[in-house]
């Protein structure tokens, strides 16, 4: 964690915000620090007390810490990355169904979309005809594109950022700082170990419980020191209103628990002609969101999820110039399986003069 960062977004704390209060942060203690980035310390609120750690560089900043270390536990105790027979071993034994397989599923599926249109092998493997990786680039660069330009003065908010490509892939096309936040331990983990080496090592699933160790160097440039990764729910931002010029979801709408009061969290913290993307396949589970929340997800009372959300977008007024169009997204579970969604993309802006402007970076092909 960048404490020069830290000191000009001011976050607060999630609890008091749940409490109707707005207390500011601040760094308690500083156990490792290299460069003015806090790999290891604790943030704290004077006003109730409560303390949030910084592991591996990612604060842990959500509202009811005690419940989610409780929760996320053995993903918070796992150190390192085990060599690659080692990891083998342990995962054929362990078997399927468990956590540690959860995590390596989990990787493996976003790391190949995210990252593994930088690997050599696997631009030289393969179906010709099979999908290919950078579904998130291409999602980025199309949102921006349907959104337009002059954004106003501020930073980017990349919502349930994944394993870390749409946070540089921001950066890059937006020349902005961009914080990407996500509630996955492992895949926040990882996005902040990938943006600082710039260099991928993940297990990709060929089938089964037999995974392949790859490992590249990311061949791509972004403005040093501007993508950062911390781990806090949208349901409970630790940032004021008026804080981010973009706010933007890839895949995350149809992953909250109320995807009402997260479009709603999104708007609060834009500034007056900042830009909202978002985009979702509308896969519902029951597991995370309630049947009654899905967007034209039951047979009854709606016209399909795309007019559900452009009306949600519209509710209140604050949000304007709603455009929209759908694009292809597709996920590689192992060798012989993918999963190919429509995913409906949105962007929407805050309505007000921005004070300042700037160019939104137009996306390029």
């Amino acid at each position: 964690m960048l404490i020069e960062r830290f000191e000009r977004l001011a976050p607060i704390c999630p609890a008091c915000r749940m409490r109707g209060a707005e207390e500011p942060l601040r760094i308690a203690a500083v156990e490792v620090e290299r460069s003015d980035d806090v790999e290891a310390g604790i943030l704290a609120c004077a006003a109730c007390g409560t303390e949030y750690p910084i592991l591996d560089g990612v604060p842990v900043i959500v509202p009811d810490l005690s419940r989610y270390v409780q929760d996320n536990l053995f993903y918070l105790l796992i150190r390192g990355e085990l060599p690659a027979g080692v990891a083998g071993l342990i995962g054929d034994v362990a078997g399927p169904g468990n956590a540690y397989d959860v995590i390596r599923q989990h990787l493996s599926c976003y790391v190949w979309d995210h990252w593994a249109d930088q690997d050599p092998a696997e631009a030289t493997a393969g179906d010709p005809g099979a999908p290919r990786p950078g579904a998130i680039v291409r999602a980025v660069a199309s949102g921006l594109d349907l959104l337009g330009s002059g954004l106003p003065e501020g930073p980017v908010l990349d919502i349930g950022c994944g394993t870390g490509r749409s946070v540089v892939e921001l950066a890059a096309r937006t020349g902005r700082e961009v914080l990407g936040i996500d509630l996955s331990v492992p895949l926040a983990r990882f996005a902040r170990d990938a943006i600082g080496r710039r260099r991928v090592a993940y297990d990709r699933r060929r089938l089964g419980l037999a995974y392949e160790r790859r490992r590249f160097d990311i061949g791509l440039a972004w403005p040093a020191g501007s993508a950062e990764i911390w781990q806090c729910d949208l349901l409970a931002l630790p940032f004021r209103h008026d804080s981010f010029a973009l706010a933007a979801g890839f895949n995350v709408l149809d992953n909250l628990a109320d995807p009402r009061a997260g479009l709603a969290a999104m708007e609060a913290v834009l500034r007056p002609g900042g830009g909202a993307v978002l985009c979702a396949p509308f896969d519902w589970s029951a597991n995370v969101t309630p049947p009654a929340a899905w967007l034209g997800g039951l047979s009854r009372g709606g016209s399909g999820p795309e007019p559900a959300l452009a009306g949600l977008l519209a509710e209140g007024g604050a949000l304007h110039e709603i455009r929209t169009r759908d694009i292809p997204w597709h996920v590689r579970l192992h060798d012989r399986s993918h999963v190919c969604y429509r995913s409906h993309l949105a962007t929407a802006r805050r309505r007000g003069a921005p004070e300042d402007t700037l160019p939104s970076g137009r996306a390029q092909a």
